[in-house]
């Protein structure tokens, strides 16, 4: 008690100067009468400086804050400039965002992210979407990860409402795309961006259909439901689009999957020979002819050594010709027949192959 006495008379001295003449001075103790002054006016001028903000607004913050995860700072600044018109201080947000993505887009690069497929009821038509963010840490974020599953699904909506058809989709036309609450997927990334603080993009989709079969889908190292690392999807199609119903179309499905889990694993480029570009086969045979001391070689023996070359290259980078990978004493191409067969299904076969891997292919700037 003597200690805080003490320290009450040296505060009261010190504000008794201050107010007398804008500087400290001696002065005697004051009397109790005074010091009872001092204290009510110490009272309330911390009342009225330090009043705290009205529980409306507290609340319109908080608000905010939880709708579009911005910063505290940036979420009262924008309620302030709006005149505390929550859904113009969400334009004003948005506004903002696009600005900082604009400039954050031309510095910096979006080389992590996630994969998500979505698939039809039916299993005839699937979408594949890779979203992209600036670090691994952004990836695990969950509003991030149901962003990514979002744009999937929304990819499926719109192919299973037009007609589907198999084709890649750019990252522009899947941000134009209807989102659940009624935006578009770039809005929705554009909400998320603002809380996370990253560069974020829709790098590319797929959709895959098909017509006498289903599409399989497989996520490799998936860190939450319906997002991965790596995406695969693939269709089975059968000689006859009745050879794959009722019970048969979820057993087909699943040899899909199990082909889609290859593809993820084997990356293949082509489906089959036929598809491999002859620009492709052709480099191969040049890299053959300029090894040392091929040219000596009669033409014939020559040409033995390309087809063999050749029938290696393809078992790498053909997705029928590579030994499957949980049975590599068959081929890709000859487990699919083999387990038709078994389900009484003739001409069951591979028809279409997509693969997606985070980052594949994007360069990181030399800083980064």
């Amino acid at each position: 008690m003597a200690i805080t006495a003490r320290i009450f008379g040296v505060a009261a001295r010190a504000s008794a100067g201050l107010l007398a003449g804008g500087r400290i001075a001696a002065h005697p103790s004051p009397s109790a009468a005074t010091a009872h002054q001092l204290a009510a006016a110490s009272r309330s001028w911390s009342l009225t400086t330090l009043r705290p903000m009205s529980t409306g607004k507290l609340d319109l913050i908080k608000q905010l804050r939880e709708e579009s995860s911005a910063p505290v700072t940036e979420v009262k600044a924008a309620l302030e400039e709006s005149d505390w018109d929550i859904e113009k201080a969400h334009v004003v947000l948005r506004k903002r965002g696009i600005a900082q993505a604009e400039k954050k887009a031309s510095k910096r690069t979006a080389a992590e992210g996630l994969v998500s497929a979505a698939a039809s009821e039916d299993g005839t038509v699937a979408a594949l979407v890779e979203v992209n963010c600036e670090t691994d840490f952004v990836s695990r974020n969950d509003a991030f990860q149901q962003l990514v599953g979002q744009a999937a699904r929304a990819l499926l909506n719109s192919a299973e409402g037009g007609g589907a058809a198999s084709s890649p989709v750019s990252g522009s036309e899947i941000l134009e795309l209807p989102a659940e609450g009624g935006s578009t997927i770039g809005e929705a990334l554009t909400n998320v961006g603002l809380g996370i603080r990253e560069k974020l993009q829709v790098r590319r989709g797929m959709v895959m259909a098909a017509e006498r079969g289903v599409v399989s889908t497989y996520l490799h190292m998936s860190q939450a439901p319906g997002v991965g690392s790596i995406g695969a999807v693939v269709a089975l199609e059968a000689s006859s689009k009745g050879d794959v119903e009722g019970d048969r179309t979820s057993k087909v499905a699943e040899i899909g999957r199990k082909v889609a889990m290859h593809v993820a694993a084997s990356d293949p480029r082509f489906l089959c020979e036929a598809s491999v570009p002859e620009e492709v086969v052709e480099a191969e045979k040049e890299v053959l002819r300029n090894q040392p001391g091929v040219s000596e070689k009669p033409a014939n023996i020559v040409e033995k050594m390309i087809t063999g070359r050749l029938n290696k290259f393809f078992k790498q980078v053909t997705l029928l010709n590579q030994p499957f990978v949980m049975d590599d004493s068959v081929s890709v191409e000859d487990f699919v027949k083999r387990e038709g067969k078994a389900l009484g299904i003739q001409g069951l076969a591979v028809t279409q192959f997509g693969r997606f891997k985070v980052g594949d292919g994007i360069e990181r700037a030399a800083e980064e």
